[in-house]
């Protein structure tokens, strides 16, 4: 019993000891499928579910690089043991030229995202 007690303990301790992976947004804006498009303002948020009218339950923004991307963390909405972080819209605009998408955020990894504007 003492033994069973013992290893018990130590299995939880090893599990709670496990160090929580980043979790990604990449965001990666183009003009055409070859040329990538920087400064480009890009907006990930969720909307309430049955109300169009609501503000976003969710909602970052940011703006693309010169490399045409832009990252977001999750860390601070993503718990260890949760499962699955979320499904947000994305919207990109740049000038006169604009784009979306959706994008299901996975826990742990980059999940990454190629939005067209024209």
């Amino acid at each position: 019993m003492k033994y069973i007690l013992i290893f018990g303990l130590l299995a939880i301790s090893f599990v709670s000891c496990r160090k929580k992976q980043d979790t990604i947004v990449e965001i990666t804006v183009k003009s055409n499928p070859n040329e990538v498009v920087s400064g480009a303002h890009v907006k990930l948020f969720t909307q309430p579910p049955y109300s169009g009218t609501s503000s976003p339950i969710l909602e970052m923004e940011g703006s693309t690089g010169e490399n045409g991307i832009v990252r977001f963390n999750f860390n601070d909405i993503y718990q260890l043991g949760q499962a699955g972080v979320a499904v947000l819209n994305v919207e990109v605009k740049k000038g006169d030229l604009d784009g979306s998408g959706i994008i299901k955020v996975d826990q742990e990894k980059v999940s990454k995202k190629v939005v067209l504007i024209q």
